[in-house]
């Protein structure tokens, strides 16, 4: 018989799997775009995701709380759930194949249980719950044993906060020398993910929001990788502003970077 714990998951996963088949319907077709922001896209299909996945998993679990992108609601509830219901919605807009549901799980004290994060243009599902490791597609993944020399990185740029981007080039031309190459796909949540993976060898940005991370951290920490801020601090989806995530050497090595630079760090 199936505990609490397994149907929860198995709940999520589902939601999170026909969430990404209405996505991947409406790729490239026709729909409405409008703009939140001078630089911030939302199209129908995020409040159309969004109001799925919450009608599923409020009949499934009456009381749940959500933190959710495009809706406000109540955030007491047990289980607590974070969603995302297009992380890469400029990219979708456009017509660019790396976007994502992601859908973290957490008690109703905002103690990490489970992630889920799903790439529905290459049914790529993200799973992972505490103490039980994470998994791509049911098989195991880890964090890269690679050194951080032979490694891709990715980060983005602050879109929201422009007047931070000149700070982080300068994190950013601190780390390059470092790396192999740097990468900025569009999706925090995959861009977590990949480095839970180990395709990438470290993932950080500023101005990121708890339902791009939420899920994507829970499966980062589960394949052997930690999460921090850029002061050191481990990483709060509900409070931290930036991010660093990788194998614990790799992000020690860029912190080391950054505070020898003497560039102000901010958590």
């Amino acid at each position: 018989m199936k505990n609490t714990d397994e149907i929860l998951m198995n709940t999520v996963i589902s939601t999170a799997l026909k969430a990404g088949d209405i996505l991947r319907t409406g790729f490239r077709q026709r729909f409405e775009v409008e703009q939140k922001s001078a630089h911030d896209l939302i199209t129908e299909y995020d409040t159309t995701v969004q109001q799925f996945i919450v009608e599923q998993l409020s009949k499934a679990f009456p009381g749940a709380g959500f933190v959710a992108e495009e809706e406000h609601f109540s955030t007491k509830g047990d289980p607590l759930l974070v969603i995302d219901p297009l992380d890469g919605t400029n990219n979708f807009a456009m017509g660019i194949p790396q976007f994502c549901v992601s859908i973290g799980v957490f008690t109703g004290d905002r103690q990490p249980k489970a992630g889920v994060v799903y790439n529905p243009v290459l049914e790529e599902l993200y799973h992972a719950q505490v103490g039980k490791g994470a998994y791509l597609n049911g098989e195991p993944i880890h964090v890269t044993q690679e050194p951080l020399k032979d490694t891709l990185i990715a980060t983005a740029l602050p879109f929201k906060f422009r007047d931070k981007v000149d700070w982080i080039t300068q994190l950013l031309l601190h780390v390059y020398p470092e790396v192999m190459d740097i990468r900025r796909l569009g999706s925090a949540a995959l861009d977590i993910c990949y480095t839970a993976a180990g395709i990438f060898g470290l993932y950080f940005e500023y101005g990121i929001n708890a339902w791009d991370t939420a899920a994507g951290v829970c499966l980062l920490r589960e394949a052997g990788g930690v999460a921090l801020d850029f002061s050191g601090q481990p990483y709060d989806p509900f409070t931290s502003k930036s991010i660093v995530v990788g194998p614990s050497a790799h992000v020690e090595r860029v912190l080391h970077l950054w505070r020898e630079s003497g560039v102000q760090l901010e958590g």
